[in-house]
């Protein structure tokens, strides 16, 4: 009897470290994802976005747009837009989704894992 608990508690000890470096290397990827979506959006976002994401970026004098991008560092208004939604907006331009025509569609520039690595940044963002 105790070489079956024995057997047991070793087959959890082993699930439970099996389950602990997968919560790690998803961690690994989810980083590594934002990290991406930060190279993405420095090349393309910045300029209007601004640096931080604050929507404040030195292009938005330029163009004379009457509205700012949302700031998606903060909390309440990240959470507010659903991941569809930024996605169509990155995809599509804001002209096609009801927003801004100076927001310019990146559907045939970026890849939809480029698209999805900006979403991880974008989410990121709020502190």
């Amino acid at each position: 009897m105790n070489g079956s608990i024995f057997v047991f508690a070793t087959k959890i000890g082993l699930i439970a470290a099996l389950i602990g470096l997968a919560a790690s290397i998803s961690a690994a990827a989810a980083e590594d994802t934002v990290n991406l979506g930060a190279r993405i959006f420095a090349a393309n976002c910045a300029r209007c976005h601004g640096r931080s994401g604050k929507g404040d970026g030195p292009d938005l004098v330029k163009l004379q747009s009457a509205v700012s991008p949302d700031d998606w560092t903060d909390k309440e208004s990240n959470q507010e837009l659903t991941d569809s939604f930024i996605i169509a907006m990155i995809t599509k331009g804001g002209k096609a989704n009801g927003k801004s025509r100076i927001m310019p569609a990146f559907g045939g520039k970026l890849s939809m894992q480029q698209v999805q690595d900006l979403l991880a940044f974008i989410r990121s963002l709020p502190k």
